[in-house]
């Protein structure tokens, strides 16, 4: 590809390294790439391309990146209220079965004072 000024959709995703055309419109969508408009046709510059680029270099591992990203909020375990048929069936393996017989307390969860 010649070097210009302005890239079509199609041209830009390939001199970005081939980049899906939803991952280029959500760009386009946050602002991360800046475009111009012409007529109805979309353009993107070379400098926006650019500038897109400079801002995405990294030096950090994108392993790491990944596991901070994905580490879970630590979760709590709440009690899970059972229909009276269900807490017939357990019966005495859960305590009878009965509300409020578990270790947690669990008052004021269901609206129950």
């Amino acid at each position: 590809m010649q070097d210009r000024t302005l890239y079509s959709i199609q041209e830009s995703r390939r001199l970005l390294g081939g980049i899906s055309r939803n991952m280029i419109y959500q760009l386009l969508r946050t602002g991360r790439l800046a475009s111009v408009v012409i007529g109805s046709r979309r353009f993107i510059s070379a400098e926006a391309i650019a500038d897109l680029i400079e801002r995405s270099t990294t030096t950090v591992s994108p392993s790491l990146r990944a596991t901070r990203r994905s580490a879970a909020p630590e979760q709590i375990t709440l009690p899970l209220w059972l229909p009276s048929s269900v807490r017939a069936r357990i019966g005495a393996g859960h305590a009878g079965g009965k509300p409020g017989s578990c270790s947690a307390n669990t008052r004021g969860i269901r609206g129950r004072d």
